[in-house]
C-alpha cells in the first residue's frame, strides 16, 4: 500500500476476537434469565456497544441502565482484552514496518475504549497508533459513513492517502463513502459476505502476510 495513513478495525482484523463477542450476547441474557433469540447475532452484529445495551434492556426488560450493561458486559469480556486475546498471524509485523516507514496509524472500533487500550498495551504497540477512536466516543456505528468521516479527519490527511482495513462487510460498505483506499481482511466470522468484500474492496487480504515486505 502507497498511502501515508491507515485506518484499522481492531476485532476480527487485527486482534482475533470475533469467537469471543460470538456468545457474549447470548451469556449475557442467559446471566440475566433470558433465553436468547437464536438469531441473536444477526441482530446485534451490526450494532455499536451502546445500541446493544439499549436493545437488551428494551427487548427483553433487563432492569439495568444502558451504562449498567454497558459495564457488565464489559466486566465479562475485560480479562480476555487484558490478558488472553492474540493479535492475528503477522499482524505485529506488519504494523513495525509501517512504523519504522512513517506511516500514520489509528483503529476505529466499535469495541470500547478501555478495552482496546488494555489489549494493545499488553501487545505492546499502543504507542504504534496515532489514536483510538470508538462508536461510543462518538454516538455513531459503523453503519454510519460519518464515524469514518471523523476518523479521516483526526488523521489530518487526504482521504485519498489514508487506507482503511476491515474484516465485515457493513463496514466496508460504510467506509467506501469515502475517497480511501478499502481493504477487505478475511475472518471466519465473516466469511458468508466473502464474496461481496472482495467485490467492492479496492483489494482484499486472506492474511497481514501478504502486506510484509
Amino acid at each position: 500500500m502507497k498511502q501515508k495513513g491507515i485506518i484499522f478495525d481492531m476485532d476480527g482484523t487485527l486482534i482475533d476476537s470475533m469467537p469471543v463477542w460470538q456468545n457474549l450476547g447470548g451469556n449475557f441474557l442467559r446471566n440475566h434469565g433470558v433465553k436468547p433469540p437464536d438469531n441473536l447475532n444477526d441482530i446485534i452484529t451490526t450494532m455499536s456497544f451502546q445500541e446493544s445495551s439499549r436493545y437488551f434492556v428494551k427487548a427483553f426488560g433487563i432492569p439495568l441502565t444502558e451504562d449498567e450493561v454497558n459495564a457488565e458486559i464489559n466486566e465479562m469480556i475485560r480479562e480476555n482484552y487484558g490478558k488472553h486475546l492474540p493479535l492475528k498471524p503477522f499482524v505485529k509485523e506488519v504494523l513495525d514496518q509501517y512504523r519504522r516507514q512513517g506511516i500514520k496509524m489509528s483503529i476505529l472500533t466499535a469495541t470500547d475504549r478501555a478495552l482496546a487500550e488494555a489489549a494493545f498495551k499488553r501487545l505492546g504497540l499502543i504507542d504504534h497508533f496515532d489514536f483510538i477512536l470508538t462508536c461510543g466516543m462518538t454516538g455513531l456505528s459503523k453503519r454510519q459513513p460519518e464515524i469514518y468521516y471523523q476518523a479521516v479527519e483526526s488523521l489530518e490527511l487526504p482521504e485519498k492517502e489514508i487506507a482503511i482495513v476491515e474484516d465485515s462487510l457493513y463496514c466496508i460498505q460504510a467506509a467506501k463513502n469515502t475517497e480511501c483506499y478499502i481493504v477487505g481482511v478475511y475472518d471466519e466470522f465473516s466469511k458468508n459476505d466473502w464474496d461481496e468484500i472482495k467485490r467492492i474492496s479496492d483489494r482484499t487480504i486472506n492474511s497481514f502476510e501478504e502486506l510484509k515486505k
